[in-house]
């Protein structure tokens, strides 16, 4: 029997009526017909002789492409080799079923026509009143929605008003709505589908995505839903829809559970959502078997935040780190069918093909994995070496930390007049930057801004980002941003107390800054900071001088703990002021670094090594460095107003200060 015309279990049929399944293949149908009378009545004879259900695909010529035999309640439908091309256009097939009980098209033939963008469905059965067929299509969609098709069914009629062997009176739709001339009604459905779709892509920016959450709800529901609808749109996904389902753990299988997510794939071809993103995270199983009941692209929260992690990364390191994490993250995913599971080794049940295509990708990417920890190994002893130096020399450190789109970067951008990359987006600021403050009692404060964090943090990121970590923990004081303006402040709070915690940075001392807080109505932020305790500042990050108590603290803080010392500049001997003053003569104007070391050891021998994360660039403002090189008798330290600190200018090249940049790996 021909393999390719026939579809099904043909293995208990009679060869007569294997001959009779195969002759179908060749009959033919008028293209302006649904299907004609003749050819319908013998199809549902087969079907109760067989007691099984059959069905045709017939292309828009009137050729059956396709014999389907299934079982006495479903349809178990061929997959196409031919796929006719996006943008609101139809297969070209239709399918004819019949069914043995009087029943409109099920849940699961209207999720085929969605999901196979079929022509038509005409489900055909024999009742008391003879040969009846109910009919289903896609159709434009309201106006005002957002989907780009929806499934219509039509009122059940008389196989005879659409095969035309009989007229009917009764015919419940004007003639113009129903099928009556199939090719009339084919041309112009799929020309307005055509022009649904064109005018939401146009309205659309980015990817069309289905969202998909599995959650136990509690009062903390809509933070998550916002949240994963942020990283949608940092990503640069448009969110068709959000759908939600409560219950303790996500289905093993299929996320949602199998009648669920039928009903959530019409919605996803309705929408003409290319992509479905599941939030918690897949198992691999659970990833294969959605991407082969719905024929989309299935990802999880885990790999849409390392695609934004991909875009943002900007240095060396953190492209590195990047890449890390997701072969880390998608070694155990990758999967492959039929020979690519084949076996290596020899002996019964291990002969095959070799090494398949699967096998070398795993292989390619275990060896990636070790090359990329290698190097990022080398970056780590820099770093490590730097840290070593800055405590040598005795700069304190003040680490930034908080939720991601908190504020961070903004007020790292303000306080010391730089110019980080600040967005309202989730990540926007991904490798950690340095940037070194002076405040007026002589002394000076690294300033780093470091990745912001999430709720259920992949641990594929804290692993390959451990090595940035490591500044956190290492820092002398944290300044914890959190957004005022919020709902979700209090989880978010929690959650970065969390992380710190696992990455080692719970006894570090930290000051709690609420940024935003201009957004705060003005009685609930009087109240909010009359609750508030010493470590508790409100502050709008854009406003420099909201930020004046938080200076302050840093100073109290860093003076009460003994991390820094309040001294001025030592008298020096007139013969040494007379050194000074040739040196300025002859020399360029010295660095901050520089000045503190003649203070200390009285000479200075220039250093022509690398320069390191402390070395302030020689182009700094002069008033910064005439504030090191005074006399003693003009010195003022203890009439200064702590808060009033000198930037780094904007001039400085941020790579003298980063400490991510690999000149070898750039």
């Amino acid at each position: 029997m021909n393999s390719d015309i026939v579809h099904g279990d043909t293995a208990n049929l009679k060869s007569s009526q294997a001959r009779i399944l195969q002759r179908l293949g060749a009959r033919t149908v008028p293209p302006d017909r649904v299907i004609s009378a003749v050819l319908a009545r013998d199809l549902l004879d087969l079907s109760q002789v067989l007691n099984r259900q059959l069905g045709l695909f017939i292309d828009r010529r009137g050729r059956v492409q396709r014999v389907i035999l299934g079982d006495a309640h479903s349809l178990a439908l061929p997959e196409f080799t031919r796929v006719r091309g996006q943008g609101g256009r139809l297969r070209g097939i239709r399918l004819v079923l019949t069914h043995l009980v009087p029943d409109p098209p099920t849940r699961e033939e209207l999720a085929d026509l969605a999901k196979l963008r079929l022509d038509l469905i005409a489900a055909i059965h024999r009742g008391p009143a003879g040969i009846q067929i109910d009919l289903a299509s896609l159709a434009p969609p309201p106006p005002g929605s957002r989907d780009v098709f929806v499934a219509r069914s039509f009122p059940r009629v008389p196989l005879g008003v659409l095969s035309r062997d009989e007229e009917d009176d009764d015919n419940p739709l004007p003639a113009s709505d129903m099928p009556t001339d199939f090719t009339d009604f084919i041309r112009g459905l799929e020309a307005s589908l055509v022009r649904v779709s064109e005018g939401a892509r146009a309205e659309s920016t980015g990817t069309r995505a289905m969202a998909l959450m599995v959650h136990q709800g509690g009062s903390d529901l809509a933070a998550r839903e916002q949240e994963l609808r942020e990283l949608c749109r940092t990503a640069g996904i448009h969110i068709t829809d959000l759908a939600t389902q409560r219950r303790p753990t996500p289905d093993p299988r299929t996320f949602f559970g199998q009648g669920k997510l039928r009903d959530i794939l019409v919605r996803a071809l309705e929408q003409d959502a290319e992509l479905l993103i599941c939030d918690p995270d897949l198992t691999p199983s659970q990833a294969r078997e959605i991407a082969e009941q719905t024929d989309l692209k299935v990802i999880d929260r885990t790999t849409l935040i390392l695609d934004i992690f991909a875009q943002h990364a900007r240095s060396s390191d953190g492209k590195l780190q990047v890449e890390l994490a997701q072969l880390r993250y998608m070694l155990p995913r990758m999967i492959g069918h039929g020979t690519a599971m084949s076996r290596l080794a020899g002996g019964i049940g291990g002969r095959g093909p070799g090494e398949t295509k699967l096998e070398i990708d795993r292989r390619r990417a275990k060896e990636r994995i070790h090359d990329l920890e290698r190097r990022l190994g080398v970056l780590k002893q820099r770093r490590d070496q730097r840290r070593a130096l800055r405590r040598r020399t005795g700069v304190p450190v003040v680490a930034i930390v908080g939720y991601t789109n908190a504020g961070k970067s903004s007020l790292l951008n303000t306080v010391t007049d730089s110019e980080v990359v600040a967005e309202d987006k989730l990540f926007a600021t991904l490798d950690p930057t340095v940037r070194r403050i002076r405040f007026p009692k002589d002394y000076e404060v690294v300033l780093l801004d470091t990745v912001g964090f999430i709720r259920d943090l992949p641990p594929a990121l804290v692993q390959a980002f451990s090595a940035t970590l490591e500044e956190v923990a290492e820092a002398d004081l944290l300044l914890v941003v959190v957004d005022a303006s919020d709902p979700d402040q209090d989880q978010q709070r929690t959650t970065v107390e969390t992380i710190l915690g696992d990455i080692g940075a719970g006894p570090v001392p930290r000051l709690w800054v609420y940024n935003k807080s201009d957004r705060l109505e003005p009685a609930e932020l009087e109240q909010r900071q009359a609750d508030a305790d010493k470590h508790t500042f409100f502050l709008s990050a854009l406003d420099r001088r909201s930020t004046a108590r938080l200076m302050h603290a840093i100073d109290e803080q860093l003076w009460e703990r003994g991390v820094i010392e309040r001294r001025t500049v030592p008298v020096l001997e007139d013969d040494n002021l007379e050194d000074d003053e040739d040196d300025k003569t002859d020399n360029a104007e010295p660095d901050a670094a520089d000045v503190s070391d003649d203070l200390e050891s009285g000479d200075h021998e220039p250093d022509d090594s690398e320069p390191d994360i402390d070395d302030v660039p020689d182009d700094l403002e002069s008033e910064d460095h005439d504030s090191d090189n005074q006399e003693p008798d003009d010195q003022e330290p203890d009439d200064q107003e702590p808060e009033v600190i000198a930037a780094v200018p904007d001039d400085l090249e941020s790579e003298d200060l980063e400490p991510d940049d690999d000149p070898e790996l750039a």
